[in-house]
């Protein structure tokens, strides 16, 4: 995905740098994950906020 600092950057690109070096600062699964999300986003797999807050309300509401 590119952004505004590097329009250039990849997500698998950074995952795949993040398992070479083995980095210990995150862990890999984190790393992950967020390149799914990121994916995810870029491929229109989302929900509006306005649709989720109405639907967690109405299964959490009266729980408190």
């Amino acid at each position: 995905m590119a952004n505004s600092k590097n329009p250039e950057w990849q997500p698998e690109s950074h995952v795949d740098e993040c398992v070479k070096s083995k980095r210990k600062d995150r862990p890999i699964a984190l790393d992950l994950a967020i390149a799914q999300g990121i994916a995810d986003a870029e491929a229109g797999r989302l929900k509006p906020i306005g649709d989720v807050a109405i639907r967690l309300t109405a299964k959490y509401d009266g729980r408190s």
